[in-house]
């Protein structure tokens, strides 16, 4: 089988890092009007910031934030297991330029200094959907739910529940809660 999977809060618990980066960026400009909000997930629904603000924290802060996310409980284990079964593992990661100063290569150094074993590393994937099928992947594993909504229209996405993604059910949708939940889905 033909599994991709998204790194930022599927692979890593990257949430608390970006929550506390965003907060130092939004007393660093000075913005003491806006407050966190709870259910966010990403710098741009974090804080009501601006293009021009978001844009400006993701090339100062992003990169950094993310490289010191902590990779999840058993992801490492449960991934590795997964490829020695003999499925195909395919990292797929919207992370793009200029937010991130060298996408590919910060990627690659995270995952190689983590263990997380992978065949592909697919950086770049704003449209992730055609990322899937260009690639032939039969199951995806997503935390954001413009993401999971749309790959569950065409392939079951396994997805690590949070608060901001809890709406997200139906069709394909799997919801997990923890790694070992992960490899019983490919083992019963």
């Amino acid at each position: 089988m033909n599994i991709g999977i998204d790194i930022d809060n599927t692979i890593t618990d990257t949430l608390p890092k970006l929550k506390a980066y965003c907060k130092k960026y939004n007393d660093e400009i000075g913005r003491t009007d806006l407050i966190m909000h709870e259910n966010g997930y990403s710098s741009y629904n974090l804080y009501d910031w601006n293009k021009e603000e978001n844009m400006s924290f993701c090339v100062k802060y992003l990169e950094e934030a993310v490289m010191q996310a902590t990779v999840k409980p058993k992801a490492r284990e449960v991934i590795e297991k997964l490829k020695l079964d003999g499925h195909t593992i395919s990292i797929i990661s919207s992370r793009v330029t200029p937010m991130f100063k060298t996408p590919y290569e910060t990627t690659e150094k995270y995952l190689r200094e983590n263990g997380i074993v992978y065949d592909k590393l697919l950086v770049g994937s704003i449209n992730k959907l055609q990322v899937c099928q260009e690639n032939k992947i039969d199951i995806m594993m997503e935390d954001e739910p413009h993401y999971i909504k749309e790959l569950a229209e065409i392939i079951p996405v396994i997805v690590f529940e949070y608060g901001y993604n809890k709406e997200c059910n139906g069709k394909n949708i799997i919801k997990v809660n923890n790694w070992d939940e992960v490899y019983e889905i490919f083992t019963t």
